[in-house]
């Protein structure tokens, strides 16, 4: 009896004791149960958005043409019941359209569930990265193609419509890429469809687009466009409002689909994606400009495909570079596909005597001229005073300044043992500080 007895007390020690313990940890197992759960939704959705709703939404929840944006903060936040029904039902007097199976659509309630989860806690980019492993390729960076109509309906607006239109299409040509279609801005550079652009003098927006911004990505584009050319674009930035206000925007190019197991399709988009992104510093066909000449033997046959990827991801690492870092910007299926499309000219590549350009080195062009063997420059001869006319005055007289003669106290520099020297060769391609590579 006694026995019994004391296994019951340890029994209910043990419940005693266990309970609270069970009880305090309760919260973190729940928290962490819910995240694993979020994380289930969401890798789940993504892959039903991909396949449903990136057509109208953006393979990156970037929004195309009137479809609104689905990475806005303001849907993270939103009711949950207002999301459910929105995707459940849709909206009346729009293309959004009810997707639950008792209005018509494919999804149950589980999935739309799955949906909403995604729009309140996914990260964007990933789902972009998603979409492009399945070949959906997120259409950000490409130029935007301008309608004929669009370019009326502007030069209908005003007497200077004709300019403002022209305007237009210099930005979507050249200026999309970092300032956004429709001058929201980006990472790269600041929004131009502001207040502040607009009440900006013409003279000063011309300027800035002629000789650029020191200390930023915004190059001079004097040897790109011509004057009148830069004088249309600064006339369309100013009166942009004016054209916003009659809804005539620029509408972002929608997805692409491709099979990333097709080579042929991978260069494709590679080029697609140099001539829309990369060829305003590198030049057409990677004949240089800005950037480096990257159509050359020097460049294709040392860079390996690692080393070119690692470059467009991270940007520049060399003096004088302003390559903007793209990891952010272009998923990997879109990196490897200009990677690709790079190498294909290595068979065919020149050799090209400075790939990089002056502007990355080789001195000032006193410097660069051929010496002449024959006619070598005497230290000694420079009528300059203190410029190495026979060294300092204590030199001729054997008397240094502290009195002491040459050699007393002073260490025989003849006789000192120097270091070995080790040589290199090879071409310098990165420099860090007091760290050279070869």
């Amino acid at each position: 009896m006694n026995r019994n007895k004391l296994i019951s007390f340890l029994a209910l020690l043990i419940l005693i004791v266990a309970l609270p313990v069970y009880a305090w940890q309760e919260p973190t197992r729940m928290d962490a149960a819910q995240a694993d759960l979020r994380q289930e939704f969401v890798s789940d959705a993504a892959v039903i958005y991909v396949e449903n709703c990136s057509v109208c939404h953006g393979a990156a929840g970037e929004g195309i043409g009137p479809m609104p944006a689905l990475d806005n903060p303001a849907l993270q936040t939103a009711d949950y019941d207002d999301l459910f029904k929105t995707i459940e039902r849709g909206r009346y007097n729009t293309a959004m359209v009810g997707w639950h199976v008792e209005e018509g659509g494919s999804l149950n309630d589980y999935q739309i569930e799955e949906l909403v989860t995604l729009i309140r806690y996914a990260d964007w980019s990933q789902v972009g990265e998603l979409a492009a492993q399945r070949g959906l390729i997120p259409a950000t960076l490409p130029v935007p193609d301008v309608d004929e109509s669009l370019l009326a309906e502007i030069t209908a607006l005003a007497p200077e419509g004709s300019q403002w239109a022209a305007g237009l299409q210099l930005y979507a040509n050249n200026c999309t890429l970092c300032h956004g279609v429709n001058g929201e801005g980006s990472n790269l550079a600041v929004p131009l469809n502001t207040p502040d652009i607009q009440a900006t003098d013409l003279a000063e927006l011309e300027r800035i687009i002629r000789e650029g911004v020191p200390g930023t990505l915004m190059v001079s584009w004097n040897s790109s466009l011509t004057p009148e050319e830069i004088t249309s674009l600064a006339e369309f930035l100013q009166n942009w409002d004016e054209i916003s206000a009659h809804d005539l925007v620029l509408t972002p190019p929608e997805p692409i689909h491709i099979d990333v197991n097709n080579p042929e399709e991978m260069l494709a988009l590679g080029e697609r994606i140099y001539n829309s992104t990369c060829v305003v510093c590198h030049g057409v066909d990677g004949s240089g400009g800005t950037g480096p000449v990257l159509n050359s033997q020097q460049i294709l046959s040392r860079d390996t495909d690692e080393m070119l990827t690692t470059f467009i991801i991270n940007g520049g690492r060399m003096p004088n570079a302003n390559m903007p870092p793209f990891g952010d910007r272009l998923t990997s299926v879109e990196i490897e596909a200009v990677v690709q499309f790079l190498r294909a000219w290595e068979p065919t590549a020149p050799s090209v005597q400075n790939p990089r350009g002056t502007a990355q080195g080789g001195g000032p062009p006193w410097l660069r001229a051929t010496p002449d063997a024959a006619n070598p420059i005497d230290p000694g001869t420079t009528s300059s005073q203190g410029q190495g006319k026979g060294g300092p005055p204590w030199r001729d007289t054997g008397v240094t300044p502290g009195g002491a003669t040459p050699g007393q106290g002073q260490t025989d520099t003849a006789n000192a043992t120097m270091p070995t020297a080790v040589p290199y060769s090879g071409q310098v391609v990165a420099v860090a500080d007091n760290l050279l590579t070869f």
